[in-house]
């Protein structure tokens, strides 16, 4: 089919009803094209003197695209963006856009402004949380959230993934420089030759193991900034494990960090190094209801800070209509730790609660 004609398919398509039921257009050469994201209303009160807030949390939408290429290779790429409204804002940002190539032999490439790090083919074992949680495993850190250090949605990356076999999967991520980094609130850093790599194993019915590692190189250190130099590394190694079984999950992982995580105290950013883990559970039982649990713990390891930590205890419930598909929920975070600065030293932070409604389309 002549790309005019493929053209005007997807655009009578996009204006029809009935297709939008089905989110996914094919042509006639078997070439796709997939609409998805999420709607999320939440309710959410800070602690403090927080009055609690109406926002979008995290609504997303984006688009696939996947096309047959020769030689059994195939082609894809994919756009997501973000929506705020409410007391978010009101903005559509971009969180997603890579494009790439894929052959069942050879692996799949892709390359993009942000993309999913092969860092977190390990760490997303604990990050399924509403909105609390994935605070113990490191791989949102910094003052963006593990997109300029790599652990998240990496940006500037290039990634590579392929299996050894039916057990085993590994993946390798390289960042290219990226400027003007945010540590925490007072400096910025140029990061340089971010690389990463992960391994999984699935050799145990119902059971994941997986291990991933990542490291940059700081350097251009433009405030003031406490416990590394031009030149320094920031490093961090991941252990995780899954299980499934009927309607229960368990995730678990466990993190060894160096110059990873940023804080702000007395006026400058201190980089510390770091060490901590993440449980998350839940089991969802064949009405809709789904208790959930979370339990998040890191520590500065060298007492860079004076007394940072951080420990959150947060059970949650859901109920779905439809499961991962349409649902209620809410989460309660108990604040165990110290991790609010006060006067150049760390303190408890109150106890924050959530409560939403999400619909997967």
């Amino acid at each position: 089919m002549k790309k005019s004609t493929l053209s005007a398919v997807i655009l009578a398509t996009l204006t029809s009803g009935s297709a939008l039921a089905a989110h996914t257009w094919v042509n006639e050469a078997g070439d796709s094209l997939t609409m998805d994201g999420r709607f999320d209303v939440r309710y959410q009160d800070k602690g403090e003197d927080h009055n609690g807030e109406w926002n979008s949390g995290s609504s997303r939408f984006g688009l696939k695209g996947v096309m047959g290429l020769d030689n059994g290779w195939t082609g894809f790429g994919h756009a997501e963006w973000g929506y705020n409204s409410g007391a978010n804002g009101n903005n559509i940002y971009d969180r997603l856009l890579y494009a790439g190539v894929e052959h069942d032999k050879y692996g799949k490439i892709a390359a993009g402004t942000k993309q999913w790090s092969t860092f977190y083919d390990v760490a997303w074992y604990t990050d399924l949380g509403r909105v609390f949680g994935t605070r113990g495993s490191g791989v949102y850190n910094l003052a963006d959230w593990g997109i300029a250090s790599g652990a998240g949605r990496a940006e500037n990356s290039i990634t590579y993934r392929n299996s050894i076999n039916d057990d085993i999967s590994y993946g390798l991520t390289y960042q290219t420089t990226r400027e003007d980094v945010a540590l925490a609130s007072n400096a910025e850093v140029t990061l340089k030759n971010g690389i990463s790599a992960s391994i999984t194993y699935k050799g145990i019915e119902g059971v994941t193991l997986g291990a991933s590692y990542l490291q940059n190189e700081i350097s251009d250190i433009d405030g003031p900034v406490a416990g590394v130099n031009n030149g320094d590394h920031m490093r961090i190694m991941l252990l995780g494990a899954n299980y499934t079984n009927g309607g229960f999950y368990a995730g678990a992982t466990f993190h060894v960090g160096e110059n990873w995580e940023a804080v702000s105290q007395g006026g400058e950013d201190v980089m510390m190094d770091t060490l901590g883990g993440e449980i998350y559970t839940y089991y969802h039982f064949e009405n809709g209801l789904r208790p959930t649990f979370i339990y998040n713990y890191m520590e500065d390891r060298n007492n860079e800070t004076n007394g940072y930590e951080r420990q959150l205890i947060v059970p949650g419930v859901e109920y779905h209509f439809q499961k991962n598909k349409f649902l209620v929920w809410t989460e309660y975070q108990f604040d165990l730790g110290k991790d609010k600065e006060v006067a150049g030293k760390f303190e408890n932070r109150e106890d924050q609660f959530a409560a939403g409604i999400r619909y997967y389309f």
